[in-house]
């Protein structure tokens, strides 16, 4: 049983589900597409009646073409069915090596059986079963199975026509019934000659065009993976970059504890020991502003400190740390009542807050620059609104954005996630509407907190 598990779980199902589904259709296909159906008869008729040596190649253009499109779903489903299994696994059972051999016999044995159709599984099906066979061990030649199928596709189409060469019927090739009475009316019209040479050609240009295709995709393979690789270098780096500039922010941060702590503890033996009441107040004041910058510090330190406060004041407080927004006469806040509550880390919101009007900024300029940010609360959520009219964000940037190191202003490129990142923290979510010339809008919802909270 400790063997099946893990066989059972390296299993493709989605291929051999698919390849299922394309070798039933191959044998539903002759129903469909039947030899009467592609108007061959009347071309060799033609071709006899009038020594038409052009209806004797067209003929054989539609036999090649009906071939390629009964066999073509059978090869695919099988291809499929050899990845999904895992064939050619490391570690595979010998017996899954039987698949590719045996699909494509028993399917044409099948097809006999049911319609009367010998399919001929001479030297072209053989070279096509062990293609199949070569392309399921060939993983670096791409990153998806079913881009392997127009490989298949061009190399069935080409080595179809073997089929058409009288030169070759000794060969194992052509053995079908159209085949041979094709074959038959051009030794009768002294065509062999044409159709050895069209067949021939067509066969080198199908299968070579295949090879240069499986070589252009092993390529493009190969470039993918070294261009995922560089990407995921790059990401690795900014989140080493990320990390050790928060780590060094902490530990400055942290080593604000001390100094601080002892002006507090002076200041409170000031407050104690002061000879006047100016002094005193002084003092208070003195305690008043280290203990709040002790809590900023202490929210800076740890992402799960949290404080309630009104969602205008905390975009006040935000504002109030962009100076450029003071030169910005047409920058407004405005807000619905009741105001809405939030429970958050109040530095970190709030600088996250401060970056997306500093983009704003950038975006509008001073001249014509319109800002305005609107809080209001909806639903049990508070909603904190930052409109700009500035040129908005092109649609091929509006997903890059949110990638750690994307940027268009020779920035870090950790604005926006250090953004979104933190509502996320917070409990919240955040979107941003924006089209090319239509300024920006960016909507962020934080619960809020009631007075049942």
């Amino acid at each position: 049983m400790a063997r099946t598990v893990p066989a059972l779980k390296a299993l493709n199902y989605p291929h051999i589900l698919t390849g299922l589904g394309l070798v039933l259709l191959g044998l539903l296909a002759p129903a469909v597409l039947s030899v009467k159906g592609f108007g061959i008869f009347p071309l060799l008729e033609r071709s006899i009646v009038h020594g038409s040596s052009g209806a004797l190649l067209s003929a054989s253009l539609k036999l090649v073409a009906l071939n390629t499109m009964r066999a073509l779903p059978l090869y695919i489903g099988t291809l499929l069915l050899a990845q999904g299994i895992g064939t050619f696994r490391s570690g595979a059972p010998r017996i899954l090596l039987v698949l590719p051999l045996a699909v494509i016999p028993a399917a044409y044995e099948v097809i006999k059986l049911i319609y009367g159709i010998a399919y001929d599984f001479g030297i072209p099906a053989i070279s096509l079963t062990l293609a199949i066979i070569l392309m399921s061990r060939m993983e670096s030649m791409t990153r998806k199975v079913l881009h392997k199928i127009p490989v298949l596709a061009l190399l069935l189409f080409g080595v179809e026509w073997l089929d058409t060469v009288p030169l070759l019927s000794g060969y194992w090739f052509g053995r079908g019934e159209i085949s041979t009475d094709l074959k038959k009316i051009a030794a009768f019209l002294e065509a062999e000659e044409i159709l050895n040479i069209t067949g021939i050609a067509l066969f080198i240009i199908c299968t070579a065009n295949s090879f240069i295709l499986a070589r252009l995709l092993s390529v493009y393979t190969k470039e993918l993976k070294i261009a995922e690789q560089v990407r995921l270098d790059s990401e690795l780096k900014l989140r080493t970059l990320e990390n050790r500039s928060l780590r060094e922010m902490q530990s400055l941060v942290h080593d604000l504890k001390t100094p601080l702590t002892s002006i507090q503890g002076l200041a409170g033996v000031l407050a104690v020991s002061a000879a006047d009441d100016q002094g005193r107040l002084y003092a208070g004041r003195i305690v008043e502003a280290s203990d709040k910058m002790s809590s900023m510090i202490s929210e800076m330190l740890r992402d799960d400190t949290r404080q309630v406060i009104s969602g205008r004041e905390l975009v006040e407080y935000a504002a109030a740390h962009v100076p450029e927004l003071s030169g910005l006469s047409s920058f407004r806040i405005e807000s619905v009542e009741p105001l809405p509550a939030v429970e958050v880390n109040k530095i970190k919101m709030a600088r996250a807050i401060v970056n997306l009007l500093e983009n704003a900024m950038e975006a509008v300029g001073r001249e014509n620059g319109r800002v305005a940010v609107r809080v209001s609360a909806r639903d049990g959520q508070a909603i904190i609104e930052i409109t700009d009219n500035g040129p908005g964000i092109p649609p091929d940037q509006s997903q890059l954005i949110w990638e750690p190191g994307f940027s268009t202003k020779n920035s870090s490129g950790f604005g926006l996630p250090f953004v979104r990142d933190t509502v996320a923290t917070n409990g919240g979510a955040i979107a941003i509407h924006s089209g090319d010339g239509h300024g920006t809008r960016v909507v962020i919802t934080l619960p809020e907190v009631t007075d049942n909270d």
